[in-house]
């Protein structure tokens, strides 16, 4: 029978960008007993490779399917687009013009271009931020300046399934997810980021297309993760639900979830890795 283990990646199964042992030996252990392993993720498709580097293919299944940019696009091992919901122009448009309206509290604006394997497109709302930037993320990035019409039009002319806004960083707001009623955008803030993503789609039925692909059920899944993106995963009636992160971070996630009483807790990957391996 069919076995399926979906995982987010940063603070879940990496610490400060390190993949620990333990989760090594975990999605070994994992194997073993069966189960399909694969990442849900915020990160697109070429920050995910780059976020589990030599780890790649121990932790994504070659086929299985992978869940990137929260939840609203599904790729295969390759990064070839199987799912996505992208966004519509009127949304593109307030995007922008929010950015534009809260100048004062934006820095930069990135989006991930549809085509696989493409580098991250970063706006920088300040001219003299770009040689930092570029510095800071040119391995994996596009850095740029330009006009609020021109990124209007940057953006227009691609298929586009989440829009990141960096805060400055005397804005702190944490775990925090807003639907909107006369928009179907919903904004996801985490990790100083405000994501803009269509409110038809998460990582929870981003894991039921997979599991629905793979001809799993749900009592057979495995779901892990450790922020505001996850819960939607996290509340799915699956086998087993994880919640990782040190006490203050994942209370605050905690507080959102159904049945809390069922979902396992752990302090950090590390000990992830660890609980995974005496399953």
């Amino acid at each position: 029978m069919q076995k399926l283990a979906v995982f987010d990646i940063d603070g879940t199964i990496t610490q400060d960008g390190v993949v620990p042992e333990s989760i090594e030996g975990g999605f070994a252990h994992l194997r073993e007993l069966g189960y399909i392993t694969t990442v849900s993720t915020g990160r697109g498709y070429v920050r995910a490779r780059e976020a589990l580097g030599k780890h790649f293919d121990a932790v994504v299944v070659p086929d299985s399917l992978m869940i990137v940019e929260h939840g609203t696009k599904i790729v295969d091992a390759k990064g070839n687009v199987i799912e996505a919901n992208y966004l519509q122009q009127n949304e593109l448009d307030h995007i922008v013009d929010f950015t534009r309206v809260n100048s004062d509290i934006t820095r930069l604006v990135w989006f991930n271009p549809p085509q696989a394997g493409s580098r991250v497109q970063v706006w920088c709302q300040e001219k003299e931020d770009v040689a930092a930037e570029m510095q800071k993320r040119g391995h994996y990035a596009d850095v740029f300046t330009c006009s609020y019409k021109e990124l209007r039009e940057r953006l227009s002319q691609q298929s586009l399934s989440n829009v990141s806004v960096k805060l400055k960083d005397y804005v702190v707001v944490e775990n925090l997810k807003l639907h909107f009623t006369r928009s179907e955008i919903d904004t996801i803030f985490q990790d100083k980021m405000m994501e803009f993503v269509r409110n038809v789609a998460d990582k929870a039925k981003a894991v039921e297309h997979i599991a629905a692909h793979l001809a799993v059920n749900f009592e057979n899944i495995l779901v892990a993760g450790n922020a505001i993106n996850d819960v939607d995963m996290l509340n799915l009636g699956v086998g087993k639900r994880i919640l990782v992160g040190e006490k203050d971070g994942a209370n605050s996630v905690f507080k959102y979830l159904t049945a809390p009483e069922t979902v396992v807790q752990v302090d950090s990957p590390e000990a992830l890795g660890l609980y995974l391996q005496k399953l």
